[in-house]
């Protein structure tokens, strides 16, 4: 009955990236399945004397077990003083005295009492601390539990026993699944406790005890899942992963590996995870590894390497996240880690990557030769485009500045010319204006010349003609004159005889 109420503090959360050393597991295990209580039942100690405390403390630690000042109820004092004629209690202490008759009375100290017909026990002070309660057995089958700060003493007339437990501590995003049976139907129910909160259970209720598959870490860095290898009684409802090793797994061409997978899960549904399965960390081994079979099963080795980054994508592990949506849980994601192979074809593929890389960084070299000679050539073919179009750049100007230039010389030219001509009529207006001006002066002379009765055709005649010819006739009979004469000798007229 007692056992029963012995509880795993821990929460079911995987925490396999830092799995414990065998010794502090062991030791983890012991303190967990050995307590201190039973280990000095089966010792028959009467925990009565300080002297009997450190020897069974001084034994435990020897044995691994957690020391009676971490688990122990009782408090560690002297209760008495035992003498010839009397005993003596201590303040604040109390004693159980059997008489003679068998009666038992229990007396609180101080007090001092004669010992003839009397028989003394130091009585068991049980104290519980915060965060720890008594579990009080009475003799009538009943049992208390006891929230700390708290303390009873032990009378030996009422109870049977007291034991001291920690309550049962609930973090937030962890529950614990709590059965407790009817007294007057007898029907056993069950509910959920979520934190944070402080448990302590009532008499007559358990905690639901989970044994799932839990990692075994191997030598070689691998993890092999085990039966009941993580029992724990604390839901863990945080999302967790756990490294899962699918070994000897062929491919189509007979190849046999090892898979390496993290796979990441959450639990929403906890009633859902109940009634579906008792071992979920099992049923995603089993669904995983169905899921990675399938699928090097459609692959040969080199198919498999071609497509391993298919082994990262979700839809990959149908039966995993079909399986889980089942059980309540969510697969976040599932990531691959590597594969293993045996010694020979990993030494083959060592090899063939050996060739292959050898034979990859003799293409680079080459490659890396080519294009060195393609940016040689690149830059100088770009070097001579950019010569040839600064040669025509500087032709096609000059071509433009002597364009420009004979513009501005026929530009020139046609000023001058226009200049000249228009010098030429400012002479001519100012030539004929003189003309004019003299022509102008010698008509006026001539008309007072005319005005003073002046023959003006003999005094404009007068020595300027070298033949004188009068004509004389009648007005209106038409006159005739013929004139033929000899020819200069320059052919210019002809010249009439004197």
């Amino acid at each position: 009955m007692q056992q029963k109420y012995r509880y795993r503090k821990q929460a079911g959360a995987l925490q396999e990236a830092a799995l414990p050393a065998p010794r502090a597991a062991s030791l983890a295990a012991a303190s967990l399945d050995a307590p201190i209580d039973s280990y000095a039942e089966a010792h028959d100690t009467q925990l009565f004397a300080v002297s009997d405390l450190q020897r069974v403390a001084a034994e435990a630690r020897r044995m691994g077990v957690p020391t009676l000042a971490s688990q122990s109820s009782l408090e560690l004092h002297h209760h008495g003083r035992s003498g010839m004629f009397f005993y003596t209690i201590e303040e604040n202490q109390r004693a159980v005295v059997v008489r003679s008759d068998g009666t038992i009375e229990i007396v609180e100290g101080p007090r001092k009492m004669w010992r003839w017909g009397k028989r003394f026990r130091p009585m068991e002070h049980h104290i519980a601390h915060p965060g720890e309660f008594l579990m009080v057995r009475y003799r009538d089958g009943r049992q208390e539990h006891v929230r700390g700060p708290a303390h009873v003493w032990l009378d030996p007339r009422q109870h049977l026993g007291v034991s001291k437990e920690e309550i049962f501590q609930i973090s937030d995003r962890e529950a614990v699944v709590v059965y407790s049976k009817d007294a007057e139907t007898g029907r056993v129910g069950r509910r959920i406790v979520h934190g944070p909160a402080d448990f302590m259970p009532e008499p007559g209720e358990w905690l639901h005890t989970f044994s799932w598959h839990g990692s075994q870490p191997g030598a070689d860095g691998s993890y092999r899942k085990v039966p009941n290898g993580l029992v724990f009684q604390k839901l863990w409802l945080l999302p967790d992963q756990m490294y899962h090793d699918v070994p000897e797994v062929r491919t189509a061409d007979g190849a046999v590996l090892t898979i390496r997978l993290m796979i990441f899960f959450e639990l929403l549904d906890i009633e859902k995870m109940l009634v579906t399965s008792h071992d979920p960390i099992g049923d995603f081994v089993n669904a995983a590894t169905a899921d990675v079979v399938e699928f090097l099963s459609k692959h040969d080795f080199e198919t498999f390497k071609a497509s391993i980054e298919k082994l990262n994508d979700l839809d990959t592990y149908g039966q995993l996240t079909s399986r889980a949506e089942q059980c309540g849980y969510r697969i976040g994601k599932v990531v691959y880690r590597g594969y293993g192979a045996p010694a020979a074809l990993q030494q083959m593929h060592e090899q063939a990557l050996e060739s292959r890389t050898r034979l990859r960084l003799e293409k680079d070299t080459e490659t890396q030769a080519q294009e060195l000679e393609d940016l040689k050539l690149d830059r100088r073919l770009g070097r001579t485009a950019k010569e040839r179009v600064e040669q025509s750049a500087s032709q096609a100007e000059d071509l433009l500045l002597a364009a420009r230039r004979e513009q501005a010389g026929l530009e020139g030219l046609r000023a001058r010319r226009e200049l000249e001509r228009e010098q030429q009529r400012l002479d001519a207006e100012a030539a004929l204006q003189r003309e004019t001006a003299q022509h102008q002066a010698r008509a006026a002379w001539l008309a007072k010349l005319r005005d003073m009765q002046v023959d003006l055709t003999s005094y404009l005649t007068q020595g300027r003609s070298d033949q004188v010819i009068e004509l004389r006739g009648e007005a209106e009979a038409p006159v005739h004159v013929h004139l033929d004469g000899q020819r200069d000798s320059d052919g210019r007229g002809a010249r009439a005889p004197r």
